[in-house]
């Protein structure tokens, strides 16, 4: 039995949602790390953060998007396609909720470093933690991609 083309769209929904995400992930890590490399304080700097904030509020929204989205691809595969529940499981499944999971502590320590600014205290260590975390965050997002990779050409094979 083939794929029809609404099945192609609906197994293609989520990999094309995904990298979006993933990009926009990738753009909100750069984002400030180019900062680090440079030693001017300007207006530019101040929007470049503003917009980190910004974007840090909804990637939470994005990747929980993305995983519903994953979650309604898997269940037509299931109830429409027949696969059997053993095919819907993978590992890059449960990355994927991990980097959800990951995106809301990064989430919690942003707002804790804006806070710091409000009240005019010091932010060190939680700047340091959200660091650490977005760092670990694009080893754990590289993986994702690439077992989505595979997993693509599995489901579409």
């Amino acid at each position: 039995m083939g794929l029809g083309p609404v099945d192609v769209i609906v197994l293609l929904s989520h990999p094309v949602v995904g990298t979006f995400a993933a990009y926009v992930l990738y753009r909100q890590w750069t984002s400030l790390r180019s900062l680090k490399n440079t030693s001017r304080i300007s207006e530019g700097m101040t929007e470049i953060k503003l917009n980190h904030q910004e974007q840090g509020e909804r990637i939470g929204l994005l990747l929980g998007v993305t995983i519903l989205l994953a979650i309604i691809v898997e269940g037509y595969r299931g109830w429409v396609l027949g696969v059997p529940l053993s095919g819907l499981i993978s590992l890059h499944g449960w990355l994927g909720i991990l980097l959800f999971c990951g995106a809301m502590v990064m989430r919690r320590t942003g707002r804790k470093i804006v806070n710091g600014y409000e009240e005019h205290t010091s932010t060190k260590q939680q700047k340091n933690t959200h660091s650490k975390f977005g760092g670990a965050m694009m080893w754990l997002l590289v993986m994702i991609v690439f077992l989505g990779f595979l997993r693509l050409l599995q489901v579409l094979s």
